[in-house]
């Protein structure tokens, strides 16, 4: 398990990454008003709200889990938040495919 601080690092800087390349899709594609690239900025920065106060706050964890289950379920739920919003970007970027 890597440390808390880390994970935390982790969630801004994936998160970062996806915000960067929608705005990078708005700015390439010149649609600086795409509501669905805006809305992947908006559920990303919801994602990552929602796991950063979860990081903060192991205590709020199920009391059948272990600590280290919790931070791996934090992960694990970074990971497909940001392959969804991947998703979605790349029906915008090609949406033939």
């Amino acid at each position: 398990m890597t440390s808390r601080r880390r994970l935390k690092k982790e969630i801004d800087y994936v998160v970062s990454e996806l915000i960067l390349d929608s705005i990078t899709y708005t700015n390439l594609f010149q649609k600086p008003n795409d509501e669905e690239a805006l809305q992947i900025v908006q559920d990303t920065l919801l994602l990552r709200n929602k796991l950063r106060d979860e990081a903060n706050h192991p205590e709020n964890k199920p009391k059948t889990g272990t600590v280290k289950s919790y931070y791996d379920n934090i992960a694990k739920t970074l990971v497909e938040g940001v392959d969804a919003g991947y998703s979605k970007l790349g029906k915008l970027v090609n949406p033939e495919s």
